[in-house]
């Protein structure tokens, strides 16, 4: 009974993704942003557990440098944001060549190009802030090679619907399990010199590394590092903001992280994790209202 209970239930997950998907296709990209804002105010009175979770991390950060209605505005402005990206998303890999750029700035592209020219590939690092849903669509549209690493839905019917979504929109994905495939095809994925997309704001329980996040202490994923010095390739900070307009977006393509290498891998990988770290503080302190805080970070 629980079997059958389960399929049907990932089956009713699957169905609702693809009609939800081919909506979402026929709206126009800012009708779908607006349809995207309206589900997450209700989604924040609805999912309390996330929104409980958000108010009290904001609580631990800011402490009294921020009251408490201004710690509300926030959370209820990552849920608009997290919805509205979803809904963007889709309507965005829809738009035309010229709309894409319209609705999507990159600052540092030169950057980019810059580090490409060696010929290892770049390893972009970057966080659940702003709309990081389209940073992958945006980049393949200026004709680079891009994989992102990504965690497999457990649903199969779900899971192949986000693939082929992913694969619409110009790159492909690399699953993070199993860990020694995901290594060797992240690898690969350099030496061919393409972009490595990788998220470091999630809290690693088991691998991760000590570090600490706005002065607390928690763990951070040791990869981006671990796979630089493996591969030689360069550590370039990545990310969307989205703008006062509440459409457009900025994609921010940052200096390369200068590795500090004494020699002592563990000390190496840490220092250089803390350093990361560090950067994808400054843009939350920037922009907090665009950083997911329901996450369990600390």
């Amino acid at each position: 009974m629980e079997a059958r209970n389960k399929r049907i239930r990932d089956y009713t997950a699957a169905l609702g993704l693809s009609i939800l998907i081919r909506w979402l296709r026929r709206l126009d990209y800012e009708r779908a942003s607006v349809w995207g804002a309206r589900l997450g105010r209700l989604a924040y009175r609805l999912i309390r557990n996330h929104r409980r979770r958000s108010l009290k991390n904001l609580a631990l950060v800011f402490g009294e440098k921020k009251s408490p209605r201004q710690r509300e505005e926030i959370v209820i402005a990552l849920f608009e944001n997290f919805f509205k990206s979803g809904f963007e998303c889709v309507a965005y890999g829809s738009l035309s060549a010229e709309k894409k750029r319209k609705y999507v700035q990159i600052l540092g592209k030169e950057k980019l190009d810059d580090a490409l020219d060696s010929g290892r590939g770049v390893i972009a690092l970057t966080a659940h802030l702003g709309n990081f849903l389209i940073l992958m669509t945006r980049l393949a549209l200026e004709g680079y090679n891009v994989d992102l690493l990504v965690k497999k839905m457990k649903d199969k019917r779900v899971e192949e619907g986000l693939n082929n979504l992913r694969k619409d929109f110009g790159f492909n994905s690399i699953y993070v399990n199993p860990k020694i495939q995901s290594v060797k095809a992240s690898l690969r994925a350099l030496r061919n010199n393409h972009v490595l997309v990788l998220l470091g704001d999630q809290r690693q329980r088991r691998a991760g590394v000590n570090v600490k996040f706005f002065n607390m202490p928690t763990k951070a994923a040791a990869g981006p590092i671990s796979l630089a010095f493996s591969s030689g390739a360069r550590v370039l900070p990545m990310f969307m903001v989205r703008n006062p307009d509440g459409f457009t977006h900025t994609l921010f393509i940052d200096d390369p992280i200068e590795m500090s290498i004494s020699g002592l891998k563990k000390n190496d990988v840490r220092v250089n994790v803390q350093k990361y770290t560090d950067v994808i503080e400054s843009y939350v302190r920037t922009y907090p209202s665009q950083w997911t805080w329901n996450h369990k970070r600390w």
